[in-house]
């Protein structure tokens, strides 16, 4: 019996397959955390961006003399966000611009843009599901 029992301590076969099942799932888990905050990363630097390329826009349509409205103003900037280089979820984007009135620089119109995104889930089941992306800038255009 004891003879059996100092085999078995020195059998080699199938430690690694031990091995390998203690630690993939962790590795496992790593892995797909990594991916989950790149992924949350890239869409925070998408919100930040969009805002700034939405304030460009504004300026560039109230120089062309378009003078155009808060819904529009939220329409094309949704189209922008859910285009290419943002490739935001629609149902996920909340655009909101309201006129600062009276703006407090003369011969200028101030707008508020908020823009709120709701990360997607991808791990699934994770404290850190639910992120809610909130970012506001103030727009000025020439009156």
């Amino acid at each position: 019996m004891i003879r059996h029992l100092l085999h078995l301590a020195r059998n080699q076969r199938g430690g690694s397959a031990v091995e390998f099942a203690l630690l993939a799932p962790v590795f496992i888990a790593l892995m797909m955390g990594v991916v989950e905050v790149g992924v949350y990363m890239q869409n925070y630097s998408a919100v930040r961006a969009l805002a700034t390329d939405a304030s460009r826009f504004a300026a560039v349509e109230y120089q062309k003399n378009n003078k155009i409205t808060e819904g529009t103003l939220e329409s094309n900037i949704r189209s922008m966000g859910i285009a290419s280089p943002y490739n935001l979820v629609d149902s996920r984007l909340t655009i909101d611009v309201d006129e600062v009135s009276p703006s407090p620089i003369n011969g200028a119109r101030q707008f508020t843009l908020t823009l709120t995104y709701d990360l997607p889930d991808i791990v699934g089941g994770t404290s850190i599901d639910n992120i809610t992306l909130n970012y506001t800038r103030q727009l000025f255009v020439l009156a």
